[in-house]
């Protein structure tokens, strides 16, 4: 009940619930729960202060940052049923926020914003060598959730993201098994046009088990994307890796190699290819997790590239390469009191400028960090009162593309 309502927090500080499915979880069924849960329920509210509610774009634009200030509410069931055979994790979230002051999205203004997150994990061990897994997901919510990837330069509005990843695993041998699957997801933005997207992705890995503690991978995967305004792509990838207990307390992954990426009506790009977790207990009190990633990335790669007073200017680009680095952590300090907080860097690299606007620049760089921070203290049986604090700063080669955001919360949850 304990790590529920500091994944409840979380999600006030980092705009991200359940999250750990997310970039953080790279190993296959590393995320299937050790327990059953009866049906659980938590629900909070909290007001709360926005720097720039709305930064779609810089205040170079003669719009002033649209400070203002917001209440939110929400309730959450979690429920979870475990056989020796069968794994079945549901959960829910149905939420929402409201400005005391309309905000403008796109060419709106608003100031009511329902958000959902919801899924359905199930897996199922058939046998001693073959298991059946299927992860699905839907979420609809506005702000950038940077442990997806999904809307990661700034706020654009409410978009809807479903996923759903299919596999079989397999154990051939004492030492060699594999996995196999299938994922479909996509991205449908409301107010802001050009993003929508839409991927299969195929995969094989071979598992290699050297010692208890060590398994060795190859993997091969094949992603094709449909984008609604930019050109569709192909992706290849090839990579070895190694999954490593560190510790009876501590798990490392890692996976490099090459991506290579074809873009309909433009030349073949190709990669290194690195991703990789760590997550660690470090005491009975702190837990902390991390990922890298460095890649090509399909999305956003039609933008703006002009400076502030200049004539709009929008550069598409055959390629994105994007670092990602997340960092999670939290610590109980005492019975009542919980601290948390987590990092978010992305940088991106726009290469290859081959749109009609022969006034875009061949290459851009953006590079973003998102900092938050909170506590959660019980100030009585199961209710618990938290605050967060939340900082975003994007920097760009176009500072039509700058802003700062901060956004400080205070809240009360309780789960029953």
């Amino acid at each position: 009940m304990k790590n529920i309502l500091i994944c409840s927090a979380l999600g006030l500080a980092a705009g991200g619930l359940l999250s750990a499915q997310g970039l953080y979880n790279i190993m296959p069924f590393d995320d299937e729960p050790t327990d059953s849960l009866p049906l659980h329920w938590t629900a909070g509210a909290s007001i709360g202060w926005d720097t720039n509610a709305s930064p779609l774009f810089s205040e170079c634009l003669g719009q002033e940052s649209q400070e203002v200030a917001y209440l939110s509410a929400f309730v959450q069931a979690n429920f979870v049923s475990k056989t020796p055979q069968t794994t079945i994790d549901t959960w829910a979230r149905a939420g929402a926020t409201y400005y005391l002051d309309e905000i403008t999205i796109g060419l709106a203004s608003e100031d009511y914003f329902p958000q959902f997150r919801g899924g359905v994990n199930f897996v199922h061990r058939v046998n001693e060598t073959l298991r059946l897994r299927s992860r699905n997901s839907i979420t609809y919510e506005q702000e950038p959730d940077y442990d997806f990837g999904v809307a990661s330069d700034r706020r654009q509005g409410s978009y809807f993201r479903y996923s759903s990843d299919n596999s079989v695993g397999y154990r051939w041998t004492e030492r060699l098994g594999t996995s196999t699957g299938y994922r479909f997801s996509g991205v449908t933005f409301d107010e802001v046009d050009r993003n929508d997207y839409v991927r299969h992705l195929f995969y094989n890995q071979f598992r290699y088990r050297t010692s208890p503690s060590t398994v060795w991978t190859a993997a091969y995967r094949y992603q094709t994307q449909s984008n609604d305004v930019t050109v569709d792509s192909d992706s290849h990838y090839f990579l070895v890796g190694a999954e490593h207990e560190l510790s009876p307390t501590t798990v490392a992954v890692i996976r490099a190699g090459a991506q290579i990426q074809e873009i309909d009506g433009g030349d073949s790009n190709s990669s290194p290819y690195v991703e990789a977790t760590v997550r660690s207990a470090l005491s009975s009190s702190a837990q902390v997790r991390a990922f890298a990633r460095y890649g090509l990335e399909d999305r956003n790669r039609l933008i703006s590239t002009h400076d502030c007073g200049d004539l709009p200017v929008i550069g598409r680009y055959e390629e994105r390469q994007t670092f990602r680095l997340g960092l999670q952590g939290s610590y109980v300090a005492s019975p009542k009191l919980t601290f948390f907080g987590g990092l978010n860097v992305m940088m991106f690299s726009y290469e290859g400028q081959f749109g009609p606007n022969l006034a875009a620049p061949d290459s851009l760089d953006d590079r973003i960090i998102n900092i938050n921070a909170g506590a959660s203290y019980e100030v009585a049986d199961n209710i618990f009162v938290t605050g967060s604090y939340n900082y975003t700063k994007s920097s760009s080669d176009a500072d039509i593309r700058d802003y700062d955001r901060s956004r400080i919360q205070l809240g009360v949850q309780s789960s029953f």
